[in-house]
């Protein structure tokens, strides 16, 4: 008779199930980075987006505002004529809310009397109003202008979601420099006589989304009538 030894069958560990699951979570944590990252990207660029076409938005403000200041201007409204170093009767406490008598969206200097009670005059300023708001104290794109035709508001469509608006603050005094030459030939600068008027401009633009703004601020110095004015 022979005998057959018969040898038991390895016990299975699992090693390389563990081994296997071990990948797929290491793939799993990477893909979920991965994706993450892609999605703060795009969320960066599209807020960049967004900031850049309401720094646009505000610059075209502010360049629409200068046009309502100096000119020259064709529009059957203009009031640049209007504006001057030395005559400011338009402008007026609290900003004007009238486009009748042209007084919309010009407002009288603030001037605090104490540092510590000093609140920009912008800050009083609801911007948030619909553009066709008639009591409204900001001034629209292209309304004084005849330039509102250029500029399309609309929440889609890559641009701003609201039209860029701007006020016109009325900074006075504005103590002018004249140049005198002495008897001697020597050069010096004195203050005017008069001290007239400059002008701060306050313009609100925009992105796709109104949650996005970027405000923007010019001081400009009119002193002489401007040609188209």
């Amino acid at each position: 008779m022979r005998r057959q030894t018969i040898k038991p069958l390895a016990a299975q560990k699992g090693m390389a199930l563990i081994v296997v699951l071990g990948m797929l979570s290491v793939v799993f944590v990477i893909a979920t980075i991965s994706i993450r990252l892609t999605l703060l990207a795009e969320r960066s660029a599209r807020n960049d987006r967004d900031r850049q076409i309401a720094f646009q938005a505000a610059e075209a403000a502010l360049s629409d505002a200068e046009l309502d200041i100096m000119g020259p201007n064709s529009a059957a409204n203009k009031r640049c004529g209007m504006i001057e170093a030395e005559k400011t009767t338009l402008f007026t406490e609290g900003c004007g809310a009238n486009s009748g008598d042209f007084t919309r969206g010009l407002c009288s200097n603030n001037a605090p009397t104490e540092a510590t009670d000093y609140k920009p005059l912008y800050s009083s300023i609801n911007f948030d109003l619909d553009a066709s708001d008639a009591n409204r104290r900001f001034v629209n794109f292209g309304e004084f202008t005849g330039r509102d035709t250029n500029f399309i508001d609309t929440s889609s469509g890559g641009v701003s979601a609201k039209t860029p608006r701007y006020i016109i603050e009325a900074i006075s005094p504005y103590t002018a420099m004249t140049k005198t030459t002495g008897p001697d030939g020597r050069s010096s600068t004195t203050p005017a006589e008069k001290p007239l008027t400059a002008f701060l401009i306050t313009a609100l633009g925009y992105g796709i989304s109104d949650n996005t703004r970027v405000m923007l601020q010019a001081l400009i110095f009119k002193p002489l009538k401007t040609p188209g004015c």
